[in-house]
């Protein structure tokens, strides 16, 4: 079962990987005669293209990771606690905001009678990223699938060296002020160094993520 996930896992880091290589050689060596403008535009929007891959990786990692637990067509209360509460709320919206119409209601409960019908629950697709992965959102996907989640001081992300969530927290802070239009701070500036220090972050993070999942897999940590 885990085969296919395997290679297609590891296809998506390597795909994302050449790409963001790419990005650095064409914005950060002297591959392409940039004009100091043009520099500073694309160096500056490094960051925000670089969190786009990384959030769209994620995205599509848990896709195929969903793919391969419905592959088993597993019975909703086979399923662990944290991924029926995934389904169900995915499912119903109506749990976080109960419906105050009559019709709403009766709608409702013919969606619950419809949902414990089936035998077999797929699991929804779509995660809810926040479109801000930081070390909170990161470990709340990861607990939703019953995925083992991160300390905040993890691997070379620990004292005396900035750790994952300070890293993680900067690193949404500068997406966050480049894609609203805000002016960076002077030390803030994106340079090859500042864009290798978060691309390496992303990296170690989507080889890492795919090794949680291929565990849970293995070991099928998605059931009860």
């Amino acid at each position: 079962m885990t085969i296919e996930f395997e290679n297609k896992s590891l296809s998506l880091i390597e795909e994302r990987q050449e790409v963001i290589t790419e990005i650095e050689r064409a914005i950060f060596t002297s591959r392409y005669s940039l004009t100091s403008k043009h520099f500073t535009i694309f160096s500056t929007n490094s960051i925000s293209i670089l969190y786009s891959i990384w959030e769209g990786f994620v995205q599509k990692l848990f896709g195929i990771y969903i793919d391969e637990i419905n592959k088993e067509e597993i019975e909703l209360f086979s399923l662990c606690d944290n991924l029926i509460i995934f389904c169900k709320e995915r499912n119903f919206r109506q749990l976080k905001e109960y419906p105050l119409k009559n019709r709403r209601k009766i709608f409702y409960i013919k969606q619950l009678k419809t949902f414990y019908s089936n035998d077999i629950h797929l699991i929804p697709r779509v995660i809810d990223t926040e479109s801000n992965i930081g070390l909170e959102v990161l470990n709340r996907l990861l607990e939703q699938f019953n995925i083992e989640t991160y300390p905040e001081h993890w691997g070379i992300y620990k004292y005396p060296n900035p750790n994952l969530k300070e890293n993680l927290k900067l690193f949404l802070k500068l997406r966050n002020t480049v894609a609203h239009g805000a002016e960076l701070l002077p030390e803030e500036s994106i340079d090859q160094k500042m864009y290798e220090r978060f691309k390496k972050l992303c990296v170690d993070l989507m080889y890492d993520l795919r090794e949680k999942m291929l565990d849970s897999l293995k070991n099928k940590k998605y059931k009860n």
